[in-house]
């Protein structure tokens, strides 16, 4: 399928591996340019490479690290310098810290708030202006299967990017008159470097496993097409969702 989204300039953070890296070589893969930020460089520049090897020519990579407003800030002016402005912006970002809700600090829920949500929110509030005035932008939201329930232990990810779904879903509604859609996917377990470390205690991966009806992680290849479609024009009435990929995990209706 065509989604004609070819030549549109992509943003995608978190992109120097697993998930983010997967939906940056999907849209490359679909013709978008690419403008992908991550804090290892090292790791971002081979990706870059590979979308450009994939379809995306001047696919260009850019350091960025979420927990600082002036990081965004600055990369943001890069893109623009070198790329223009970003007409998809796939917006992705590291848990924070786990804990249980009674063992949290004050200072806990401070540290958190930066990274998990004001960085997303400053990411779309940048976006945002010049896709509406193109009349045109998509806008994923990268989110957690905590959305559809909440997760043991992982307090501080349910509370924020419960907020983040919040916003996103109120300014859905603001700004569908002007083409813009906005979507939050609610990840389950899919495998990643990441998944492997959080899940690393003997025993721990094959327990979570038994847990997903398909008997599996889901793999990232497996994520990033449906993030792709809702980036592209047969997506332009889909807004204001959330779409779970987890391999049928959560146990909720919606």
């Amino acid at each position: 399928m065509e989604l004609g989204i070819r030549g549109r300039l992509a943003l995608v953070t978190g992109a120097s591996s697993g998930l983010g890296r997967a939906c940056a070589l999907a849209l490359a893969a679909e013709g978008a340019r690419l403008a992908i930020g991550a804090r290892r460089m090292d790791l971002l520049e081979a990706v870059a490479a590979e979308a450009r090897a994939a379809g995306s020519p001047d696919a260009q990579a850019y350091a960025l690290d979420l927990a600082d407003p002036a990081s965004i800030d600055a990369m943001l002016a890069a893109m623009r310098d070198r790329q223009g402005d970003a007409e998809i912006l796939i917006a992705n970002s590291g848990p924070p810290k786990a804990g249980a809700a009674a063992n949290l600090t004050l200072a806990d829920w401070d540290a958190a708030y930066g990274p998990t949500m004001r960085s997303m929110l400053q990411l779309v509030y940048a976006v945002l202006p010049a896709m509406r005035e193109r009349g045109w932008g998509r806008i994923v939201n990268l989110s957690s299967s905590a959305l559809k329930t909440p997760i043991p232990n992982l307090t501080l990810s349910n509370a924020f990017r419960a907020g983040v779904l919040g916003a996103l879903k109120t300014l859905s509604r603001e700004v569908a008159g002007d083409g813009v859609t906005i979507n939050v996917i609610a990840t389950g377990k899919i495998e990643t470097a990441r998944a492997r470390s959080f899940y690393a205690a003997p025993g721990a991966w094959e327990k979570q496993q038994a847990e997903i009806p398909f008997g599996r992680f889901g793999k990232p290849e497996e994520f990033a097409p449906l993030v792709a479609f809702l980036c592209g024009d047969g997506a332009s009435y889909i807004s204001g969702t959330t779409i779970a990929i987890d391999g049928g995990l959560s146990p909720t209706l919606t």
